[in-house]
């Protein structure tokens, strides 16, 4: 399996990364008008949680660019340690998108007291970042099927395996594209709700 797939890989986690920051950026510089305690404590908590998603991101980021200048200097065991390590730290955050959905919806529900249009538009909003929650949730798994393919690679270093990596990456690929799209989505509707 060659370097290429790792560093595309990477790149792809880096886009997530900086998309998981803006949503903690919108959740956390709310300046709009009255809406209930709840509410502001719910969207602080998926801020805490976006945070700790974008760590762990950045954590399975970092192994697998790790895993990228290993591979190049052939140490197998160590490899197969990094892709262990940046499965374990994608797991944890596919965990964590559970939570996040969950502080999502307790945002949504207690959007009760806003003004109808404004209500409107927070549960536009909610409705676009649990889609998010839901294709980063897919995200990870892909990744995981990635990594678990890439690791059998590694292995036996059959043909089948790699390009069965090669078209996982090309489905990360595509998540992570959905993901920033539905990202842009949503932080136009809090852009509109906080005003």
């Amino acid at each position: 399996m060659g370097g290429q797939a790792l560093r595309k890989i990477a790149i792809v986690t880096g886009a997530i990364i900086i998309i998981v920051g803006l949503i903690i950026y919108f959740l956390n510089s709310f300046q709009g008008g009255v809406v209930s305690a709840e509410f502001t404590s719910a969207r602080q908590k998926a801020a805490s949680i976006s945070q700790e998603i974008v760590n762990l991101t950045s954590e399975t980021s970092r192994k697998i660019s790790e895993a990228n200048i290993v591979q190049k200097g052939g140490g197998v065991n160590q490899l197969l340690e990094l892709i262990n390590q940046a499965k374990m730290t994608n797991a944890a955050a596919y965990q964590k998108a559970f939570d996040l959905s969950r502080a999502l919806q307790e945002m949504a529900s207690s959007l009760g007291g806003v003004g109808q249009g404004r209500q409107q538009i927070g549960y536009e909003a909610m409705a676009l970042e649990l889609s998010l929650v839901s294709e980063f949730i897919s995200y990870t798994d892909t990744l995981n099927n990635f990594l678990n393919n890439l690791s059998k690679a590694v292995i036996d270093q059959n043909p089948a395996s790699r390009r069965a990596a090669e078209d996982a990456i090309k489905n990360v690929n595509q998540k992570a594209e959905l993901i920033n799209n539905l990202n842009r989505d949503f932080l136009q509707k809090m852009s509109v709700f906080d005003q």
